[in-house]
C-alpha cells in the first residue's frame, strides 16, 4: 500500500503518502509521519507534512499538518527514484513487466 500511494503521481491526482512508521507498528496503525502528495505533469509536491493518527486504510484519512514547507520533485526523478531504490531491494510490483 506504501509503494501505490507513492506511486501515486498522475497528473491532478493527490493523496496521503506515510513516510515515517516506526518498526513495532509496521500495521500502520500508530501515529505515522505523512506527506499530501500532489502531482502534475512536470512534479510531484509533497504539499503538507504531517502526523496521521488514525489508520492509513481509512477511505480519508486525514493527518493533523503542521507548517513545515512543501518539498518539490522533479516528476521523472522522482518515478526513477522509486524505481531505483526497487530494484535495490528486489521489490517487484504487479505492474512491473516479467
Amino acid at each position: 500500500m506504501v509503494w501505490d500511494r507513492s506511486y501515486s503521481v498522475a497528473p491532478g491526482w493527490k493523496t496521503v503518502v506515510p513516510l515515517l512508521v516506526r518498526s513495532d507498528d509496521l500495521d500502520l496503525s500508530c501515529a505515522v509521519i505523512a506527506v499530501k502528495q500532489v502531482a502534475d505533469e512536470q512534479h510531484v509536491r509533497w504539499e503538507r507534512f504531517g502526523l496521521l493518527r488514525e489508520c492509513i486504510t481509512h477511505p480519508t484519512p486525514i493527518p493533523e499538518y503542521y507548517d513545515i514547507p512543501p518539498a518539490v520533485f522533479d516528476r521523472d526523478q522522482f518515478i526513477a527514484a522509486l524505481d531505483d531504490f526497487r530494484r535495490e531491494i528486489g521489490l517487484r510490483m504487479e505492474w512491473d513487466l516479467p
